[in-house]
């Protein structure tokens, strides 16, 4: 049961980096929960209609996000907490911005489907 629960997350984590890439606002929609904290790497946090706002206006334009790891661990039946590094790639107003980044993303079962309830994401070193 774990095993397909980890599973179904890693794909919900990979769906909604695509639908960031993508400008995908049903896609986000549908996997953000109506209450989510999301907090930027220059700690800007902001509200799932401000974050979902921000990429529809092209405010905040994901080139590429590039999962390097990531471990999904569940806690209890209706949630996993869920670590990762991950390359992002943006686009700024004077060209692209490449950065990797760490980050925690807790997904809770709602409804009976899982949702982004909190992600924190710290901006790492080059190594």
């Amino acid at each position: 049961m774990a095993a397909k629960v980890i599973e179904a997350i890693r794909a919900l984590e990979r769906d909604r980096f695509r639908a960031m890439v993508d400008g995908d606002v049903p896609v986000l929609n549908q996997l953000l929960s109506e209450s989510v904290s999301y907090v930027h790497t220059n700690g800007k946090r902001e509200t799932k209609q401000q974050f979902i706002d921000a990429i529809s206006a092209g405010r905040r334009r994901y080139r590429q996000i590039e999962l390097q790891s990531q471990d999904v661990v569940p806690v209890g039946s209706d949630a996993c907490v869920v670590t990762g590094r991950a390359l992002v790639e943006m686009e700024a107003n004077n060209g692209a911005l490449v950065f990797p980044i760490a980050y925690m993303a807790i997904q809770t079962r709602e409804d009976g489907c899982w949702r982004l309830v909190a992600w924190q994401a710290t901006r790492c070193a080059l190594e």
